[in-house]
């Protein structure tokens, strides 16, 4: 695969994983109970991140699909999505 070609894969799985990031959070807005509480369900978003997102950004990484900063400006999209989350619950 061309350099290009592969940076264009990365780019486009970047986007994916930005839908399933949205979905996450859809998904734990969902879960809020009524009558207050749900903090919990930040730290099981970021969890969720840390274990399943991390390792692969580090693979895109590795392999040249993604720079640092894509991966660094993705994390923060990620974590835009949990402080969304949190103000939703607050």
């Amino acid at each position: 695969m061309r350099p290009e070609d592969v940076k264009a894969a990365g780019d486009e799985e970047l986007q994916v994983l930005k839908g399933m990031m949205l979905a996450w959070k859809e998904d734990y807005s969902r879960s809020v109970p009524p009558d207050g509480g749900g903090e919990y369900l930040c730290q099981d978003f970021s969890h969720e991140i840390e274990e399943y997102v991390y390792p692969y950004l580090r693979r895109m990484i590795e392999t040249d699909h993604i720079s640092q900063d894509q991966a660094r400006e993705f994390l923060e999209f990620c974590y835009r999505q949990v402080m969304e989350l949190r103000d939703l619950i607050e």
